[in-house]
């Protein structure tokens, strides 16, 4: 099977599902800093596999080899894609009056940063036609 070697520190994972991809995935946020993992998922049967993954910190390296070998390492985790999706459905469900005030702020914001951006847009543009017009004019004098 074709996966991914992954090289961190004293520990090798190679990843990989037979006949199905893997993917590695680093993410640095703003406030919550950079993590990363491995997954993939096994079809048919819909199962979301990952392999390790965590934090990384200023300095981290990760070796990513793309490889063909016979056995994939065990993975950590196997839970069915259903079911991590009628949880996240369930657990992201909030009809609270804090989190729909929260949505009518961030609303009312991008609102006004769209119609602060059209107004902007539509100043050049009267400020860039009336340049070419006095441009045109003064080439006739």
């Amino acid at each position: 099977m074709k996966g991914l070697i992954i090289k961190r520190g004293n520990e090798v994972c190679k990843a990989g599902i037979p006949d199905n991809g893997v993917s590695l995935m680093v993410n640095i946020t703003r406030y919550e800093g950079a993590y990363w993992n491995v997954g993939g998922l096994k079809m048919p049967g819909d199962v979301h596999v990952t392999w390790n993954g965590g934090t990384l910190e200023v300095g981290d390296e990760i070796e990513v080899e793309f490889a063909e070998f016979d056995e994939a390492t065990l993975p950590d985790t196997e839970e069915s894609h259903k079911s991590l999706l009628d949880t996240i459905a369930l657990t992201h469900v909030d009809d609270s009056p804090d989190m729909w005030n929260r949505k009518l702020d961030t609303y009312n914001r991008l609102k006004k940063m769209l119609k602060d951006e059209n107004d902007n847009i539509i100043l050049k543009m009267e400020i860039s036609v009336s340049k070419k017009r006095f441009t045109w004019l003064r080439k006739k004098k």
